[in-house]
């Protein structure tokens, strides 16, 4: 089985790491030489994503192709699709997907709990939607937006038009009104071809300047607001017709309510902690699905799995420190990218902790983290 994958970062490279026992042949199309996953995989094509030459080159080498990010305009994946390749997730979910306008609307018309939202097209329409939901509230680029870009939070009338044309020039606008928060929730879905569905436990995110820090798993609460979430989770996939593994980011309120904040339709970063702490892990599970085989058990292996990202605090070489320490500890895993360059908020890998005690395995993952540098 010759896979292709879009994009040639740490996604991509831990897919690789999850199926490489299978020997399927697996191929990167990535816009940047020598990748992270590059490296790894049985053949990597370099080139803008509009170079079709490239990329015909790169169709013929696959029996099917997946991506590891929503960010490759939807038409790029039409063009594979007609060239007799199928993409999992097709360009139709991608498309509805990476507007995150579009992806409001399709949540709200399904019955899913969002944040009030709106269109932006001028400064008005902020302004009459803050008259309306009160300050302050978040202006969302509706495309390309993620780890806090394209986000920013206007707390007055006088922020507005700074704010607007920040965002703005990644691309259109949108409003969402400010939701007050207990906590940050998230939860891997799994979709076969064949219809098949399973999920991973909903986990906790810790955020550290807009950027993903600790994941938690399980996240322990109330059955009633586990199986709202599943619910929510599995109500996503079927109407969308989803294939592979979708990460759902999900907010708890101060009145116990669950609204579902964004979906990623890829394996997604608060399920990097899967690949010690469950069964199966998501990257396993995505490519078990795009194939269309039986998915993996998806339950945590201990009962307590969390997961911190190790992110560049310099702009530099990096220079990994620390393994003998690391090494010490039972139960305590290190993944790096393979990423030469460190910079400042970027991901340069993770570790993952698993254990029989909740405060003590995040205690553990938080002076592993300490201990190792990069």
């Amino acid at each position: 089985m010759k896979i292709g994958i879009l994009g040639g970062g740490q996604l991509a490279r831990m897919m690789i790491e999850a199926v490489s026992k299978y020997d399927f042949r697996i191929y990167i199309y990535s816009t940047e030489r020598n990748s992270p996953a590059g490296r790894l995989s049985h053949g990597e094509t370099y080139g803008k994503w509009d170079d079709f030459s490239k990329l015909d080159k790169f169709i013929k080498k696959c029996d099917l192709i997946t991506l590891e990010n929503e960010f490759i305009d939807y038409h790029i994946l039409e063009y594979i699709e007609n060239s007799g390749v199928r993409v999992f997730p097709d360009s139709s979910v991608i498309k509805k997907i990476q507007d995150k306008f579009e992806q409001k609307k399709f949540l709200k018309e399904n019955g899913i709990p969002v944040a009030e939202f709106c269109d932006a097209e001028t400064e008005e329409d902020v302004i009459q939607f803050a008259n309306e939901h009160k300050y302050p509230i978040i202006l969302k680029s509706r495309t390309m937006g993620y780890d806090g870009k394209g986000n920013a939070t206007v707390k007055s009338k006088d922020e507005i038009k700074d704010a607007f044309n920040a965002i703005a020039e990644r691309g259109k606008v949108m409003c969402e009104k400010f939701i007050n928060l207990k906590m940050e929730l998230a939860i891997q879905a799994v979709r076969s071809r064949e219809g098949e569905i399973k999920f991973y436990s909903p986990v906790e995110t810790i955020q550290k300047n807009h950027i993903c820090h600790l994941v938690i798993a399980p996240y322990n609460t109330e059955t009633e607001q586990t199986e709202k979430i599943f619910d929510f989770a599995k109500t996503i996939v079927e109407k969308i017709d989803y294939v592979g593994v979708m990460g759902i980011e999900l907010f708890l309120t101060d009145e116990n309510e669950i609204i579902v904040n964004e979906l990623a339709p890829r394996v997604h970063n608060t399920g990097h902690y899967t690949i010690e702490g469950s069964k199966i892990s998501q990257f396993e599970n995505h490519i078990r699905a795009i194939l269309g085989y039986p998915l993996g058990d998806t339950e945590l292996i201990f009962p307590y799995s969390v997961m911190i990202n190790i992110l560049g605090e310099r702009n530099e070489k990096a220079k990994p420190q620390g393994y003998d320490l690391l090494f010490k500890s039972d139960n305590v895993f290190l993944h790096l990218y393979g990423k030469n360059e460190t910079r400042k908020g970027r991901k340069m890998g993770h570790i993952t902790v698993n254990g029989t005690d909740k405060n003590d395995t995040i205690k553990k993952a938080l002076k592993s983290r300490e201990v190792f540098n990069i």
